[in-house]
Parts: structure tokens; C-alpha cells; sequence
């Protein structure tokens, strides 16, 4: 009767929705194995980040470029480093930095990443610091998904499908 409804109670879990990938690395060589999760609010779990509100924006006219958002939470007890990103759309994937100089918003590259400290969260948004998607293959269309891979000094690579909005981190694109 115990192993019943054990049983049922995963099965409920299931239905929920929520579900959980996990990448196997080897043991042997000394990588421990990361978990990465996904649940039904579009929260993605990986090691100790978690990246909500992630969308890329729809390219714009003949825009050879575009930019990607996310937020992450660091819940982990040590610091981690955002140190790049990829997306097979463009040639060349940078993280930036936008901040006013005077009456001019400027924008420069982040060659050494972005720190994420234990307990805190950093907001990649229009406006402020983002994923720079430089030199298009392929136009991201609002409606689209864009698989856009982050990588961590510490928890390591995670790839996030990002849907591609005209107007991304509105309401209605909270990481869903």
C-alpha cells in the first residue's frame, strides 16, 4: 500500500507539470554531475542559478543585430561568474554593459562577464546590461524560440529556450 502511494504521489507531481532534465557528466573525471531543472512557471534551475524572465528581442527592420535577457538569482553560498553566452542566430554573441554618459545611453562589451554573488540577483534588461546578439544568421520573429546558451565559471553551461518577443520582459514574457 506504501509503494502505492508513493507511486501516486509522483504521478501527481508529474502531472503538475513540473519537469526536471538532468546532463550526466563524468564522475570519474572529477566533474560532478549538475542538475538542471525547468518548472511550470518557466523558472530554470541550474546548480545555483535560477533564470527567469528570459526572452530575446524580435530583430528589428534590416537590424544586423538584437539583444537577450534574463534574470539571475545566485542561490548558492559562493560567487559565480556569467562569463559568456552563444546563439547559433548570430555570428558573435557579446555581453554588454548600457549605461548614460551625459544624454547618451552607451553601450560597451563585458570581456570579463558579469559577476553573480551569493544570494544575489542581476537583471540583464532593455535599458541596462544584456546578451548583444551581433551580426544575424537568422532573424529572430516574435512568436519564435531562440535556444541561447549561458555559461558560469562555476556552475558551468546551461542552454534556455528564449521566446523571441517585439516586446520582451513585458508582462506577458516572464520566462514562459
Amino acid at each position: 500500500m506504501r509503494k502505492l502511494l508513493i507511486l501516486a504521489a509522483a504521478l501527481t507531481l508529474t502531472a503538475c507539470g513540473s519537469k526536471t532534465e538532468v546532463s550526466t557528466e563524468s564522475q570519474e573525471s572529477g566533474v560532478t554531475k549538475v542538475e538542471t531543472k525547468t518548472n511550470i512557471d518557466g523558472v530554470k534551475t541550474h546548480a545555483a542559478m535560477e533564470l527567469t524572465h528570459y526572452a530575446v528581442r524580435a530583430a528589428l527592420g534590416q537590424n544586423p543585430n538584437t539583444a537577450a535577457y534574463v534574470t539571475i538569482k545566485n542561490t548558492g553560498t559562493t560567487d559565480d561568474r556569467l562569463v559568456s553566452a552563444a546563439c547559433d542566430c548570430a555570428d558573435t554573441v557579446e555581453l554588454h554593459s548600457m549605461k548614460m554618459d551625459g544624454d547618451k545611453m552607451m553601450m560597451a562589451p563585458l570581456p570579463d562577464g558579469l559577476v553573480i554573488k551569493a544570494g544575489e540577483t542581476v537583471e540583464l534588461k532593455p535599458g541596462g546590461n544584456h546578451i548583444m546578439l551581433l551580426g544575424l544568421k537568422t532573424r529572430p520573429e516574435d512568436g519564435q524560440t531562440q535556444s541561447v546558451t549561458l555559461t558560469f565559471e562555476k556552475a558551468g553551461s546551461v542552454t534556455v529556450e528564449m521566446p523571441v518577443s517585439n516586446a520582451p520582459l513585458s508582462d506577458a514574457h516572464s520566462g514562459h
